[in-house]
């Protein structure tokens, strides 16, 4: 025995549209990354393109061992799992230290109440470019 495994063409044809559609993507969410300006619209791309990306590689995981070992391969369930807990949890977490960096270097954005500002935030106006402009002599602003 060669160790070779032989799939239906059928099954080879929807493990290799899927294994594409994850690659193209997870490349969507990388142009995101490389397109957008500011961190806040940096963060959307590689999230939705690392979590759908995931899915159909994990589904062409999946069908191509569940046919080849005769039997359902349901252990990439559990990368789905934490995959998908552990991306938009990451996600919230960056997003919260880049609204208190900015708030902290006297940027325009919401306050943590949703006052007055959060009507007229707009993350066109925070380019990372020149986030750090802030003089360092005179220290970051008080907090409100």
């Amino acid at each position: 025995m060669t160790g070779e495994m032989v799939l239906p063409l059928w099954a080879e044809i929807v493990v290799s549209l899927l294994l594409v559609a994850g690659g193209v993507l997870t490349l969507v969410g990388c142009l995101g990354l490389w397109r957008f300006h500011s961190f806040y619209q940096r963060m959307h791309g590689p999230t939705l393109g690392a979590t759908m990306g995931m899915v159909f590689i994990v589904l062409a995981s999946m069908l191509y061992f569940t046919m080849a070992d005769e039997g359902p391969a349901l252990h990439e369930v559990l990368i789905a799992v934490f995959l998908t807990l552990t991306v938009p949890a990451t996600t919230l977490m960056l997003a919260r230290a880049a609204l208190y960096r900015h708030r902290r270097a006297g940027k325009d954005v919401p306050l943590p109440d949703g006052g007055a500002t959060a009507a007229r935030f707009r993350t066109d106006t925070l380019d990372d470019e020149h986030y750090y402009s802030v003089d360092e002599k005179e220290g970051p602003p008080p907090a409100p």
